[in-house]
């Protein structure tokens, strides 16, 4: 007979933990539950936990690394790019490459700003849960 997780979807169970994360029930830089206290606690299999984790690591709200305890992610101070000399601002996920080359580099599921400036053959990349585009006046809002 198969295992089934009847209680929760992948789907459900992600929603579930969003929902704290975003609510602060569970804290920027806090452990994150293990695979295991989720099963027990939520009554479903590994694999259920498993895909709902990936959700949230790929929505950049928790971050996994191998051999460290998963975390939720840290909630960075955000500051304003500085317009002078910018040709084009875009926005996509770095490469693995990329993300190793930048000091204090974006975790996974986090997007970089790829900012081209004028007489620059090669753009700058800013971690995107770091910096802001003012709107008009500056606010930072």
């Amino acid at each position: 007979m198969v295992d089934r997780d009847w209680r929760y979807s992948s789907t459900e169970l992600a929603s579930l933990l969003r929902d704290q994360i975003l609510t602060g029930q569970l804290a920027p830089g806090s452990l994150f539950p293990s695979d295991r206290w989720l099963c027990e606690t939520h009554g479903v299999g590994r694999s259920l936990v498993r895909a709902a984790v990936a959700v949230l690591r790929a929505e950049g709200l928790v971050v996994t690394r191998q051999g460290q305890d998963s975390r939720v992610r840290t909630v960075h101070p955000k500051r304003p790019i500085d317009m002078t000399g910018v040709v084009r601002i875009e926005t996509r996920m770095p490469t693995a490459p990329e993300r190793e080359a930048m000091p204090d580099g974006p975790d996974d599921g986090v997007p970089v700003w790829v900012v081209w400036r004028a007489g620059n053959a090669r753009p700058t990349l800013l971690p995107g849960d770091r910096w802001i585009i003012s709107g008009p006046g500056g606010s930072e809002s």
